[in-house]
């Protein structure tokens, strides 16, 4: 048991100095320049070493970044309120503006926006918890999350295309500003349309 678990850290050890010795080189150059040899010669590994984890460059960058990514979701979902969350989410995005720039040119705005919205939407659930709980019908509470999952992922994506200039307080701040009430309205409407016949219906 021992043996299994060294071994399974020894495995997370090289992957992260792998991330680490990646993102410094995208410091100052693009992810297609970027070589396994360099990667591997940073953190003193072999290329066997990189290759058992690795196919190539790319799929350590979208590995680093969707891990990294999707751990800090965890923890402000389960942690802190999803607005604080959110800022701690844009905050490392900022702060690793190479690492972020760098996976989105190098593999795809698609592919890395399939992959926010998978792990955003719980911060999305979470505004609506906190703002009454949402719809009653599942498939009305998946269409309210769905929805503005969308909206919110689209507010951070323009953001990161224009440079991440504004600060994450003020983009955080105005998304506050527009869910407020509004996710709850949504709700309170689509359980009015599925009311039985006589009900009242939203004016």
């Amino acid at each position: 048991m021992t043996d299994g678990v060294s071994g399974m850290k020894r495995q997370m050890d090289a992957r992260a100095a792998l991330a680490a010795a990646l993102k410094v080189r995208l410091r100052s150059r693009a992810l297609d320049r970027v070589t396994v040899t360099e990667l591997v010669r940073d953190c003193g590994l072999t290329r066997q070493a990189f290759y058992y984890h690795f196919s190539d460059v790319r799929q350590l960058a979208v590995w680093m970044f969707e891990t990294e990514v999707a751990r800090r979701v965890r923890t402000f979902a389960a942690d802190v309120g999803w607005a604080d969350g959110l800022v701690q989410l844009l905050l490392y995005l900022r702060e690793n503006r190479e690492s972020t720039l760098g996976v989105l040119d190098g593999v795809g705005q698609p592919g890395v926006e399939r992959f926010l919205f998978g792990q955003m939407r719980p911060v999305t659930e979470a505004v609506m918890d906190q703002d009454g709980g949402g719809p009653s019908r599942p498939q009305d509470r998946n269409l309210v999350v769905d929805f503005y999952t969308s909206a919110v992922l689209a507010v951070v994506l323009r953001w990161v295309a224009e440079g991440m200039v504004d600060h994450p307080y003020k983009v955080v701040g105005d998304l506050e500003i527009m869910l407020h009430g509004a996710v709850r309205e949504s709700g309170r409407r689509l359980d009015a349309r599925a009311a039985p016949r006589g009900k009242n219906r939203p004016t």
